[in-house]
């Protein structure tokens, strides 16, 4: 009997550790996840800080040679978006509204969603 009771009891300090090891990880997996959450939530807030700062001096010319570098580069990275955007909605028989933003189709009198009246650019052909 001697032998089951310390069987017994092998078994529940070994239980215990698991329960202990298994709890540990579970609370350390919680708040590493908890980390990365808040350093995702802590990035976007810096993009937003970096977009109104960029909004802030686009137009004018920023004493910081990092700061005009980073500019550049942006205006340089928006102006390069802007012909591919202008590319596709030209495959796509696509513009966009001027008031909104939209894409809409290219033969559309009024945004299908702001509304706007829009006025029709004539293509030449080469």
């Amino acid at each position: 009997m001697e032998f089951l009771d310390n069987a017994v009891a092998k078994a529940k300090e070994a239980w215990d550790i698991i329960s202990k090891k298994t709890g540990e990880a579970v609370s350390v997996g919680k708040q590493k996840f908890d980390i990365s959450s808040l350093e995702v939530k802590l990035s976007k807030e810096y993009e937003k800080l970096g977009k109104v700062y960029f909004n802030m001096i686009k137009d004018q010319n920023p004493e910081n040679e990092k700061v005009a570098k980073i500019v550049a580069s942006i205006k340089e990275k928006k102006q390069e978006i802007k012909v591919c955007k202008d590319k596709l909605n030209e495959t796509r028989n696509k513009r966009v509204c001027p008031n909104c933003g939209a894409t809409i189709d290219d033969d559309s009198i009024y945004c299908n969603f702001c509304g706007t009246e829009l006025i029709f650019e004539t293509k030449t052909e080469e």
